[in-house]
């Protein structure tokens, strides 16, 4: 694949020191010489000195053969610019790397087709996101997040609270909507259901569907998810603080948020809900963390932008007998010195950023893998490209394979469960279940009919 990656600072080196190593055909572009020629020297690409928003840098980089255009400065504004104009000059697909919260609606993270770019993502909603995922896992026995946690899988048991739906045939169970029984486990077999079937006793069923409606299906169920973390304390609030917070307020888990510049606590105060508590202080000073009882947190958060200072929130966290520590760490060093440390995880953004670019260097392909009952069954999400078989055709005449269910479907900034007459369009999002068995068969639905220009020469 012919790939231009504008920005070579730490998320962009990060994606440059992968994708040469998978042999993909690559220009970076940077102002830095100095960055141009260190890069140079460690990887087999090409290095083009200039600002990638110069049409004549962009022509230099060939862009009207290009495939995959990824623009990681730390200029917001430049990252746009560039993107929309390569695309204008030819480039397939484009990544625009934005910082700026103000581009982004509440707790977006990932916005598709803005402005003629492909897609344009957070890293600082991505980290949120990947932290509030963390924090509620231990809400479940058995739960998964898909397509930028958008859509949610959770195992349910079928029992004598489940009257509504026990003893009947799935076609006569009313499911919330934009929900899917996906699966149903039956003395630790998995049988991907249809219509007919019967829900028994001592049945469990994996349901997919949009978040916000995972609760409709527990009530339905007649199951309540009990609740582990009931008490988060955050040290920092940064963009990653101030989004996580909003996320773990609306769950009804209480936050306590430390900030030591006291104009930033009163941004807070106007933009989070009433019932986070926001404190005016150092988060790393001992004293006041025993006075506000943080040994009695459930989790204790640390995103300030100082990897050091989160390093150092992570021990007096220790120290004191917290439970469960996440931070947030830039440098990969830090993290090794977390995990050793007995941080329970450590989530960087410029790893975030670059896992969410990978997927679309593998389009066509399984994009991420979800194994469920020791293997037994698994999730799988594609991304769609744009000569696969299944484009264009409604669901019920595509022919997918027995024993496999297309659970939900991702299009631009809209996330549904399928119905039979919905048309899958390529760079759609498609979580799958099925056995490993039959995977290849539907791998084969989502493969190109083309491939990528050639190399450059």
């Amino acid at each position: 694949m012919n790939i231009v990656i504008v920005g070579m600072g730490e998320v962009g080196r990060y994606i440059t020191e992968v994708l040469a190593k998978e042999g993909h055909d690559i220009v970076v572009v940077d102002l830095n010489v100095e960055t141009l020629n260190s890069i140079e020297e460690s990887l087999d690409v090409m290095s083009l000195n200039g600002h990638a928003g110069s049409e004549k840098t962009l022509k230099e980089a060939q862009i009207e053969s290009t495939d995959l255009f990824i623009a990681v400065t730390d200029n917001s504004e430049v990252n746009m610019l560039s993107s929309i104009r390569a695309k204008e000059l030819g480039a397939k697909i484009t990544i625009a790397r934005v910082a700026n919260p103000e581009y982004f609606d509440g707790e977006q993270a990932i916005l598709h087709n803005i402005m003629g770019i492909d897609l344009v993502i957070n890293p600082q909603a991505l980290v949120a996101m990947e932290m509030h995922k963390i924090i509620r896992s231990a809400n479940a026995i058995a739960i998964q997040d898909f397509a930028d946690n958008r859509i949610e899988m959770i195992q349910l048991p079928v029992d004598y609270k489940s009257k509504s739906v026990v003893d009947h045939a799935l076609k006569d169970v009313k499911m919330p909507e934009n929900t899917l029984i996906a699966a149903i486990i039956r003395e630790n077999e998995i049988m991907v259901p249809g219509g007919m079937d019967v829900l028994e006793s001592g049945d469990e069923v994996m349901v997919v569907g949009k978040i916000e409606q995972i609760p409709a299906v527990e009530k339905l169920f007649g199951q309540q998810r009990r609740r582990f973390t009931r008490r988060v304390f955050m040290v920092g609030g940064t963009e990653v603080g101030r989004t996580l917070a909003a996320m773990l307020a609306r769950d009804g888990i209480e936050v306590v948020l430390f900030e030591k510049d006291r104009a930033r606590c009163v941004e807070l105060s106007e933009t989070l809900p009433q019932s986070v508590v926001i404190i005016n202080g150092d988060g790393t000073n001992v004293e006041l963390l025993e006075e506000e009882r943080a040994d009695n947190a459930d989790v204790i958060v640390a995103v300030s932008p100082d990897d050091e200072v989160n390093v150092m929130t992570g021990l007096l966290a220790k120290e004191i007998g917290a439970r469960r520590i996440v931070a947030v760490v830039h440098k990969p060093d830090y993290a090794k010195v977390c995990e050793r440390l007995g941080f329970d995880a450590t989530l960087s953004p410029r790893r975030e950023v670059a896992k969410h670019v990978l997927k679309w260097v593998r389009m066509g392909e399984v994009v991420e893998v979800s194994p469920v009952l020791d293997g037994k069954g698994e999730f799988l999400e594609f991304i769609v490209p744009k000569h696969a078989r299944i484009v264009g055709e409604e669901i019920y005449k595509i022919g997918f394979p027995r024993g496999a269910n297309i659970c939900a479907i991702v299009s631009g900034d809209r996330a549904y469960v399928p119905r039979g007459k919905d048309i899958i369009h390529a760079n759609d999002r498609v979580i799958v279940f099925t056995t490993p068995q039959i995977r290849k068969e539907v791998e084969k639905a989502f493969k190109k009919k083309s491939i990528f220009s050639p190399m450059r020469g």
